[in-house]
């Protein structure tokens, strides 16, 4: 079974990233956080991290409007990982700017989906609700 307590955070907004902290261990008592300000350095983090590991599984916030690397960017450069690493992170956009992602997410199969800003507790728990379901299939079509 998975054990969804890891989340990380990626925006160069610290504010948002303490609310996100704030909701997150609001909402999970067990929860271990870690926020980024700059992508360079998350995406270095999950390359060394999830390359030694094969069932860290995290729950990954990325914005998209950064200043030096976009959501985009990270994405485009996440997508070149090994299978082995992609496989542990559920990626959720949490960006400010509405705008239509339908042709984004063709591209980027594995973003699970896109949330507007700031992080919300009952969208948290939705998230936590769609996985624990998600789960229970792949229990049930392993049997």
């Amino acid at each position: 079974m998975k054990n969804l307590h890891h989340y990380m955070v990626v925006d160069d907004d610290p504010t948002n990233n303490l609310i996100c902290e704030y909701i997150i261990k609001g909402t999970d008592d067990q929860a271990e956080f870690e926020s980024f300000i700059h992508p360079e350095e998350a995406l270095k983090a999950i390359e060394e991290r999830y390359s030694q590991s094969e069932n860290l599984e995290t729950i990954l916030f990325l914005d998209i409007n950064m200043p030096t690397m976009t959501g985009w960017d990270f994405l485009d450069v996440f997508k070149n990982f090994q299978d082995q690493i992609k496989n542990q992170l559920i990626i959720y956009i949490l960006t400010s700017s509405i705008e239509s992602f339908s042709r984004q997410k063709e591209q980027y199969p594995f973003v699970a989906g896109f949330l507007s800003k700031p992080l919300k507790k009952e969208k948290l728990q939705e998230i936590f609700a769609e996985n624990q379901e998600n789960e229970k299939n792949e229990y049930r079509d392993m049997n």
